[in-house]
């Protein structure tokens, strides 16, 4: 089990998604503009989930795969709130953890623009070195995905190459910095 904590910067409020974020998955997963470069989502059992979801019952599906790769310990999400006002606007997290991270992020398009996910990818990252030693996190990008794309170059990302069915990586270097904490996140 990955202990996850909750994270905090200026504008953002970084809490381990969880089935009390129901409404704003929906909202997330709901939209064309999101799902349109997100690759395959699955269920905890291995079932495609069809994006965008039409129900609230499917986004819980999503929920519910992280809360398992949580539990399973080889991946997480944290759910982005803003401060002040709770307001769910996103996700970020990790598909796989360890030296190398590969970093998920999907942002609510009434926020894109401005500069939340940059903010909240901070601590983010801080959390992956200090508690998993992460010397490079990577990001696998669709190459139609300029949004996308521009993100991960204006935050020290480089594309490494091409993944396959039309998708680039990305990767930045970080300086892995262990602190007492064992790789699950506890002390």
């Amino acid at each position: 089990m990955i202990d996850l904590p909750t994270l905090c910067t200026a504008r953002v409020l970084l809490v381990p998604l969880g089935r009390q974020h129901s409404a704003g998955m929906f909202v997330l997963w709901s939209s064309e503009l999101v799902c349109r470069y997100s690759g395959v989502v699955s269920d905890v059992d291995g079932n495609i989930v069809s994006t965008p979801v039409d129900s609230m019952a499917d986004s819980d599906l999503i929920i519910d795969f992280w809360i398992e790769a949580r539990r399973a310990g080889w991946g997480c999400r944290w759910a982005l709130e803003l401060c002040g006002t709770g307001e769910f606007v996103g996700a970020v997290g990790f598909n796989a953890l360890g030296e190398v991270c590969e970093y998920a992020y999907h942002l609510t398009p009434a926020h894109w623009g401005r500069g939340l996910l940059h903010e909240a990818s901070k601590p983010v990252f801080e959390w992956a070195s200090s508690v998993w030693g992460c010397r490079e996190v990577v990001a696998v990008i669709d190459g139609s995905n300029d949004r996308s794309i521009s993100f991960a170059q204006r935050n020290g990302f480089d594309r490494i190459g091409p993944v396959g069915d039309g998708t680039d990586r990305y990767a930045k270097w970080i300086a892995p910095q262990r602190n007492s904490a064992s790789a699950s996140g506890t002390a």
